[in-house]
């Protein structure tokens, strides 16, 4: 069996052309249309690398305690990789900057380069009777919205320009961007995602295929009406509304009925659905390798103190069953609100929450005293309240409950514990200078 979890950067649950976005996507359109599509699925995180932890661990990021790739992984914590290749898989990763991203976790099998098409055909294409569990970040949707590897230093600056603009001149760059957007999503339909499927059906097992995102992206719309775009944060994980946090999330393949389900679905249940249509047992053996990327996290060696959050969508796939999650939660990290400082506590770390129900969005930032909430029907959206006053304390108490249960996290590992990964024409880690703001944003470690 192939089992894919495929994550596009920054796509927004309303960019894909089945659910009504300006997007050329027949390919997706098709595994929309043939498998389960959840309607509201909200990110378990507002930006990249928190919300990749959410994804692998069935855990919100908080209670992990990572939010830069250098940050140690708690020692025991079972991931997606590690249930998978408990259960005998052959487990591949294929990331942009494959150097840090999810190396931290201690095992994510075979690393790949998501930004070399080839290797990730490489990787679906397994031998006939090989069980491969493949993990695919999709990059090249992520600002500037390109369809091609960009060397650093002209992706920062195609990325400067595009912040300027939308700070200076939204009105006039927003829609420029948003085609381009949809253009580079457009591409990934058309010239990736064909291959990509042909490869893991290649070998004639059953495939079964996630489709999903970090997190959403928005062009200034999603911003306080004082506020513009001053960063790349402001484009996603600073503001938790439904244009940063609710991304698309399509079953297909092995045992997935065509069916469409109108409740909310997490970030954080990615991890025990795929498990659960797959037939691997979730999270499997608690990890026993004590790799340098590690940490002590209170988890026991019976996996007392092991927090896990998701829970297996597989009931309303395949019966249509109501799995009743009330509420959505979304954390992000002190960085994306404050850039560039990464505090070492957990409740300066993990200092803003977002919340969404079937009616209603709340954010709240238990540092700055942000409070947002917004009633969401057929109507549009009806801003309720801006700042400090509550119309619903319990909801309030709800993430402040959720920050103090935030985990700080431990001191940075060095680089030297993650090895380089070298490409002919390019290095991971030759960033002309700009080590420091690629840091800052998180894409670099």
């Amino acid at each position: 069996m192939i089992v894919l979890l495929l994550i596009a950067d920054s796509v927004r649950h309303d960019a894909p052309a089945f659910a009504g976005g300006p997007s050329r996507t027949p390919n997706l359109d098709r595994l929309a249309r043939e498998g389960t599509v959840f309607t509201h699925a909200i990110a378990s995180a507002g930006w990249t690398v928190p919300s990749m932890v959410s994804l692998a661990t069935g855990t919100f990021a908080h209670r992990v305690g990572v939010a830069r790739w250098r940050h140690p992984f708690p020692r025991r914590r079972p991931t997606l990789m590690t249930a998978f290749a408990g259960a005998g898989f052959e487990v591949r990763t294929l990331v942009h900057n494959p150097r840090f991203c999810l190396a931290n976790a201690g095992f994510r099998g075979e690393a790949g380069d998501s930004e070399i098409p080839a290797e990730v055909v490489a990787a679906l294409d397994a031998p006939r009777g090989v069980d491969r569990f493949v993990l695919v970040q999709h990059w090249w949707t992520h600002l500037p919205y390109r369809q091609e590897f960009i060397p650093r230093t002209p992706w920062r600056k195609l990325c400067d320009e595009a912040i300027g603009e939308l700070g200076a001149r939204r009105d006039s760059s927003e829609p420029r961007l948003r085609s381009e957007y949809h253009d580079a999503l457009s591409y990934f339909d058309r010239e990736l995602l064909p291959k990509y499927l042909e490869a893991a059906a290649r070998s004639g097992q059953e495939v079964l295929v996630c489709f999903t995102a970090d997190h959403g992206e928005n062009w200034g719309s999603a911003l306080p009406e004082d506020a513009r775009v001053q960063h790349m944060y402001d484009l996603h994980g600073r503001w938790l509304t439904d244009e940063t946090t609710r991304v698309p999330l399509v079953f297909w393949g092995k045992d997935v009925p065509a069916r469409r389900v109108e409740g909310l679905a997490r970030g954080v249940d990615v991890a025990p659905t795929l498990c659960a249509m797959a037939g691997v047992p979730w999270p499997g053996p608690i990890p026993s390798h004590d790799p340098p990327t590690s940490t002590e996290r209170g988890i026991g060696e019976d996996g007392t103190g092991l927090e896990l959050d998701g829970r297996s969508l597989a009931p309303s796939i395949l019966y249509g069953q109501d799995t009743r999650i009330a509420e959505a939660l979304t954390v992000t990290s002190h960085n994306a609100v404050r850039p560039p400082r990464y505090p070492r506590t957990g409740r300066r770390m993990w200092c803003r929450f977002g919340l969404r129900t079937a009616t209603d969005r709340w954010q709240w930032d238990g540092q700055y005293g942000f409070r947002d909430h917004v009633s969401i029907g057929e109507a549009p959206p009806r801003k309720l309240l801006s700042r400090l006053r509550s119309p619903d304390r319990s909801t309030w108490a709800l993430c402040a409950r959720e920050r103090k249960q935030g985990i700080g996290p431990a001191a940075l590992l060095e680089k030297s514990v993650f090895p380089r990964f070298e490409r002919p024409g390019r290095a991971d880690d030759e960033d002309g200078g700009l080590e420091a703001p690629m840091r800052l944003l998180g894409y670099v470690d």
